[in-house]
This record gives C-alpha cells, structure tokens and sequence, in this order.
C-alpha cells in the first residue's frame, strides 16, 4: 500500500476565530475584573452622574426656571460626561495599567506571540479592555440620559437643532475613550509592574494639567492649554457640548490635533515595546 507524504499542514482556524483572534484577550482579563467587588462598586459609583443629571431634566420639566442654573440642553450633557470621563480614567488605571506591564514580568507576551496571533491581534486584545470600560462609563450613560430626556422632555430633545447631541455623545465617548485607552497601554509598556503603570498614568495626567495651571494662570498662557491631556479632552468637549467653560480659550483644532498626536506616539511606543522576542541588555 502506497504511503503518501502530507508534509506540513499550517493549522486553519474556524473562520468566526479568525476574523476575532483578539477577544479571548479581551473577554479574559474583563471576566476577571467582574468578579471582584471594588470595581464593580466604582462601576455603580460612576452611574451617579447619569442619576443626578436625569434627575435635574426632570426638575427643569416641572419647573422651568431652574433651567437658569445649567440648561438641559448641550450643556447638561457635556457637564456629566466631564465626570464620566474621571470615572474612565479611574476604570483604567485599576483594570487596564497592569494589561501590558504583567505580561513583560511573566513573560506571558512570549506566549502570546508564539501562537497563532500577530502583534495587531495582541494589541486589539489589550486595547479592548480599557476601551469597552471607557465606552461603559461615558457611551452608555450619555446615550441612556439622551433617551431619559427623551421620555421626560420630549418637547425640548424631539426639536431639530437639538439632534447633534446623539451624535455628539457617540464621538466625543469614542474620541476620549481611545486617547485615554492608548495613553493608558503605552504607559503599562513601559514598566514591568501595574502599580508602577498606575501612577505613572495618574502622574502624566496630573503632573500635565499642573504644568498647564501653571502656565496659563501664571505666565498668561492661554495656548497652555494643549499641555494638557485633561484640558485637551475639556476642550473637545467644549466644542462638541458648547460649555462655557473660562479655562478653555483656544481653538479645538489645536487640542484635536495633540490628541492625535499623543495617539500616534501611544502606538509607535507600543510597535517598540511589544516584541516576540525578549532582548537582555
């Protein structure tokens, strides 16, 4: 009988594992971070602003002067996703600084790469968590208060100039959710522990609006505001919501743009630090 010779076979994944290699790396870690009891109490703690502002679109229902003191239009949600914003920032330094940082101190990265995954796939897996916790605390209430105005003024968000505020909230989540999503993986790379990667992250963001308090309050820099990864994010929100906001006095073209580019730096840091093999100096 003839013996013949298959060679090598390359192993062919089923086609729903190859169009989504990076959620095992995702769901994992977020499964994780579900279970324990501290973030999922800073997780209910971050739906108070959603409560508090459905609340104040109820009160300015039934009387509508109150509406002098912030009106329920723009302004209203730009106030909350301010402080939703603080709340993803907190999510990401206590469920995602560690994401990369342990990975280099088991070696686990190693193991990641041996396997049929490629560099993007690794890193689409370690963005998504800090990324769907950034979409949970600032998307989702942003689009649940816009359907609670809905439901309890429908005379004021059913008006045609109000209908950029869905799409508002949609863009500046995703915007400010990415930014903070990459800053927060590029400073996890850089450190082999995810205490140290926390407070460097809460270092970079506070050392960076200290800097642009400084600068703007006494030097009499308003263009200091770029400085700024907070006044950056302020400032987008800014333009999308139309706060008034004093500290904000400058174009959101030039925030956009140091948003951008802190997100091309956050990716060329990560294409250097996330390697299949692990160089010794």
């Amino acid at each position: 009988m003839p013996i013949y010779d298959q060679g090598y076979r390359r192993y062919v994944a089923r086609s729903p594992l190859q169009r989504a290699r990076f959620w095992p790396i995702t769901r994992e870690p977020l499964r994780m971070l579900l279970l324990k009891r501290l973030f999922l109490a800073l997780l209910l703690s971050s739906l108070a602003p959603l409560v508090v502002s459905a609340l104040w679109i109820y009160i300015v229902t039934r009387y509508p002067e109150s509406g002098r003191l912030l009106p329920i239009d723009g302004q209203l949600f730009g106030e909350m996703l301010k402080y939703q914003m603080l709340f993803g920032i907190l999510l990401s330094v206590f469920g995602a600084s560690g994401s990369i940082a342990n990975d280099l101190r088991s070696g686990a990265m190693l193991v990641y790469l041996s396997r049929p995954l490629t560099k993007r796939d690794y890193l689409l897996g370690k963005l998504g968590v800090p990324l769907l916790l950034n979409l949970a605390v600032m998307l989702v209430p942003g689009l649940l208060l816009y359907l609670a105005g809905l439901g309890l003024a429908p005379e004021q968000y059913l008006r045609w100039h109000l209908a950029w505020i869905a799409p508002s909230i949609v863009a500046y989540s995703v915007a400010a959710g990415l930014a903070i999503s990459l800053l927060t993986l590029a400073v996890s790379s850089l450190s082999r522990s995810a205490r140290v990667a926390g407070i460097g992250l809460v270092a970079a963001l506070v050392g960076l609006e200290m800097t642009r308090l400084i600068l703007q309050y006494g030097f009499d820099r308003k263009e200091a505001v770029v400085v700024s990864l907070w006044a950056d994010l302020k400032a987008l929100g800014v333009a999308l919501f139309a706060v008034p906001d004093p500290q904000i006095e400058i174009s959101w073209v030039w925030p956009l743009l140091v948003l951008a580019l802190v997100s091309v730096g956050c990716l060329l840091v990560l294409r250097a630090r996330v390697r299949a093999v692990e160089i010794v100096t």
